[in-house]
């Protein structure tokens, strides 16, 4: 009876863990310059590019004076297009690309790591005007280190957790099926002005991400642990303003089980020579979400880029307007990110960069 409760005690320790590490993620991981990272935006943004082939790699390092429980996410993911092989459809583009995610929490040392595959096929449907639909196959890792967990009878007077628990500890390393779905439509028009929007499903199947389900005691439930699907909707536009300057307004709307999230905000784009070759791009985003307490803002994020050509980097900070503590405005929350385009020789859509 009591091996019973104390098997039910440590599920429930362990459980309360993971859930808190959830639950700072907001269920999943997201990046603040969102358009720099298309692959995991929305997989019908495979291969639309303003070229024929990128590059991108994202780095967001969140919460690193918060000493042993910082998040680490990095991105790496790489596409691109060609024209269709059938005559009647040579306006058409066909995209592929392949992603790679490791999102990581050190206080725990809880991994994980997403390998993907993604295609589109862009749709052709007027002078520079594209309807995409996409799709993301892939397989996603999760895994803890158990050594960086402690437990009760762990602890010896004098020299601190130093004996090796009794406590049951599952499996801590399993896969899932990654599986998404988007739309996409983009127009160009002439002198600088285009206009984007998409919708995207992600986590269709709604993987069980509980470590107790893979290899359960006598006498100890199954405990679920899903992860939510998020439904999300994004738009983004381009208009002169002046002679030389753009302003790119942007909306990233996203909805994840009890969460919920609204990104508005504006980039604006200033050439740094004449050829529009080098641009200086500058502005922030306001994002709002859910919680118990109701809808309110949460992050004022001040964004810069810098283009040069084909070359693309990024680089924002999260400035958070709740007060979760009375430092947290001294948290870093830095988001780096690098994209590099190959070959610009079809220049017929819109694609945001940052």
């Amino acid at each position: 009876m009591n091996g019973d409760i104390r098997l039910g005690l440590a599920a429930r320790v362990l459980v309360t863990i993971l859930s808190f590490t959830s639950l700072l993620q907001s269920q999943d991981f997201h990046f603040s310059q969102y358009y720099s990272s298309p692959l995991q935006l929305n997989p019908a943004l495979t291969g639309l590019i303003n070229g024929s082939f990128r590059f991108n790699i994202n780095y967001r390092d969140q919460w690193n004076k918060l000493e042993g429980n910082n998040f680490k996410t990095t991105a790496v993911s790489g596409d691109m297009n060609f024209r269709t092989p059938i005559k009647a459809f040579q306006k058409d583009l066909i995209g592929i690309g392949v992603s790679i995610l490791a999102d990581r929490n050190a206080g725990f040392d809880l991994n994980n790591t997403e390998l993907a595959l993604n295609t589109a096929y862009h749709k052709s449907t007027g002078k520079n005007q594209f309807l995409s639909l996409g799709l993301k196959l892939g397989i996603a890792q999760r895994n803890l280190n158990y050594e960086n967990l402690r437990f009760e009878d762990q602890y010896v007077e004098g020299s601190g957790y130093s004996k090796n628990t009794q406590e049951f500890l599952p499996e801590n390393n399993f896969s899932n099926l990654e599986l998404a779905l988007g739309l996409h439509y983009t127009w160009t028009g002439n002198d600088e002005q285009g206009f984007t929007i998409g919708m995207a499903l992600h986590h269709i199947t709604s993987p069980d991400y509980s470590f107790f389900n893979l290899s359960l005691p006598v006498g100890v439930d199954p405990i679920k642990h899903p992860l939510y699907g998020i439904k999300s909707i994004h738009a983004s536009g381009s208009l002169k303003i002046s002679e030389g300057a753009v302003i790119l307004p942007r909306v990233w709307i996203l909805s994840q089980g009890p969460h919920f999230q609204v990104n508005v905000g504006s980039l604006i784009k200033l050439p740094l020579d004449r050829d529009h070759y080098k641009n200086f791009n500058i502005g922030g985003f306001l994002r709002s979400t859910k919680n118990i307490n109701g809808f309110a803002p949460e992050s004022f994020i001040p964004m810069i880029g810098l283009e040069l050509g084909n070359f693309n980097v990024g680089l924002s900070y999260d400035a958070n307007l709740k007060r979760i503590a009375s430092s947290y405005l001294n948290q870093s929350i830095f988001e780096l990110s690098i994209s590099l385009i190959g070959n610009h020789d079809n220049e017929g859509f819109f694609c945001p960069r940052f």
